[in-house]
């Protein structure tokens, strides 16, 4: 009962954790605060409480917990790859209005009068990588291992959100980025199909046993 509390625990707080990066571009761009304080006051410890929870998880023998926060590292990882793949050939298209990871990079490091440099580029594909990881992790300690179509909704619900954010109204093309044109969200849309597909088939394939914390909180009722 006690190791079932703890492990509740701990996968709660890894859901946490993992939710504050894909959030603070958004609470930036509905201009709440600047990027780059949201990364020192935020972000970074964000990381480095996930880290302890797999340190943590790993000494008290919580070993699918670990394995299981890891493959959604990966597989996070691993599906920003396609994600990528097809939002650059969306932005080649014409259906992006710029590169998001270089935005990314110029908030993070606050140049936004200054434009992107090397340093910049490489903390916003950082920053934007580490959000699929963040999201791979959500998924697998969130759901499970659903089937493929689950994870196919969970990227197309991901892609959505960001839509309908502030993200892109601040970006001047308004919700769902109409404003700019119909390509807009047929990439993003597209993209997070890719994400969903490579996540899903990632973590059946390398996952044998899998659980999500709805079943943890069913296990501990059902306990007492």
């Amino acid at each position: 009962m006690k190791r079932s509390i703890e492990k509740f625990v701990l996968t709660g707080v890894a859901l946490l954790a993992a939710g504050i990066s894909p959030n603070l571009f958004v609470i930036a761009q509905a201009g709440y605060a600047k990027l780059s304080a949201l990364a020192i006051n935020f972000l970074l410890p964000s990381i480095v409480v996930l880290l302890a929870i797999l340190l943590v998880a790993a000494i008290r023998g919580h070993t699918n917990l670990v394995s299981q926060i890891w493959y959604g590292i990966l597989g996070g990882l691993l599906a920003t790859v396609g994600l990528e793949i097809v939002r650059h050939t969306g932005f080649l298209l014409g259906g992006m209005p710029g590169e998001m990871p270089k935005l990314l990079g110029v908030l993070l490091l606050d140049r936004f009068a200054l434009g992107p440099n090397w340093l910049s580029n490489l903390a916003g594909w950082g920053y934007h990588f580490w959000n699929g990881a963040a999201f791979g992790v959500i998924y697998t300690l969130l759901f499970g291992k659903p089937r493929l179509w689950g994870s196919i909704g969970f990227g197309v619900l991901i892609g959505i959100g960001f839509m309908i954010s502030p993200a892109t109204t601040a970006l001047g093309i308004g919700i769902f980025g109409l404003q700019f044109n119909v390509g807009f969200p047929v990439t993003v849309t597209l993209a997070h199909v890719a994400f969903g597909a490579i996540l899903g088939w990632y973590v059946q394939r390398n996952r044998q046993e899998a659980f999500s914390i709805i079943q943890q909180i069913k296990e501990i009722t059902q306990a007492r």
